[in-house]
């Protein structure tokens, strides 16, 4: 079976400058970025704390903070760490949980939950109020959620050791607000040292397509949605909305990226206008990730 050829698919892409920086980002040193968990601690007594251990920072906005990346070891030994005070999250991931919107006493789905992260983030927007579904296929990684949301003490989460692409029929019309991060090739995110056959690639996207479709049955009419991955690949990204744009009834909403600190380029289609799709550029903090908000109609 033949590797696919990764070049070939960004030069289909990008520009030779933008592929130039998103090769570059896998070689730079990233800064960190961590979630402050608002459900355990407030701002000023979170900077209190980097502060007595002397770890620079910059906040970004009322969530996270931007370090750099020589305290990584020791923000992951630090007390308030253990005891679940803030997350340690790439910014692109952050970006994609934000762009949900997610507000207090919704019903929210996170599809692919594990390890957690973005489910912790969907807690503190929803203010620790409503109803959070946590759904994970692996075991393994299900336990991984679950003890996630224990440490973190999300409240209005429930977990769910379950095949997403099952959801849809099983709880039709049931949620507000979802966040499907698909399962995805993660090139954008493990860089090029991986290698996937033609074959791999298909598998995924239909995996992706049908996951997709899952969560658009299981959206209320004038509900929101979030589909993003960490990979380049077009076929995993623009070719699944599209396919999902012939058969679906929703809208692709503007993504307001312009104060989030990061670079993006606009999607495009042959076939149908993507422009509100972004694909965030990597750099030495965001991870080079796909994201788009679409509205059920």
């Amino acid at each position: 079976m033949a590797l696919l050829d990764l070049n070939t698919a960004l030069d289909e892409i990008y520009t030779k400058e933008q592929k130039e920086q998103i090769l570059q980002s896998f070689n730079q040193e990233k800064y960190i970025n961590i979630f402050r968990n608002s459900l355990l601690i407030n701002n000023e007594k979170l900077e209190e704390i980097l502060n007595n251990e002397n770890i620079k920072f910059e906040k970004i906005d009322p969530y996270c903070y931007k370090i750099p990346s020589i305290f990584k070891s020791k923000l992951s030994s630090m007390k308030a760490f253990d005891e679940g005070k803030f997350y340690i999250q790439n910014y692109s991931s952050y970006l994609c949980a934000k762009t949900l919107g997610a507000k207090a006493g919704e019903n929210v789905l996170d599809m692919c939950a594990a390890p957690g992260g973005k489910s912790l983030n969907l807690a503190n927007f929803m203010q620790n109020e409503g109803y959070l579904a946590s759904c994970e296929l692996s075991k393994t990684r299900f336990f991984t959620l679950k003890k996630t949301m224990e440490n973190y003490q999300v409240k209005i989460v429930k977990c769910f050791l379950k095949d997403a692409r099952t959801i849809g029929k099983a709880c039709p019309l049931k949620f507000d607000k979802i966040l499907l991060d698909a399962p995805c090739s993660t090139f954008a995110k493990m860089g090029f040292e991986i290698q996937k056959n033609t074959k791999e690639i298909k598998q995924i996207a239909n995996l992706q397509k049908k996951l997709l479709h899952s969560a658009l049955l299981a959206l209320k009419h004038g509900g929101e949605l979030v589909y993003s991955t960490c990979t380049f690949l077009r076929e995993e990204n623009e070719a699944v909305l599209e396919n999902a744009l012939r058969n679906e009834n929703f809208k692709l909403e503007l993504l307001d990226f312009d104060l989030a600190n990061v670079n993006f380029i606009y999607s495009k289609s042959d076939e149908f206008d993507l422009s509100f799709a972004k694909r965030v550029l990597p750099d030495d903090y965001a991870d080079g990730f796909f994201i788009a908000k679409v509205k059920k109609l």
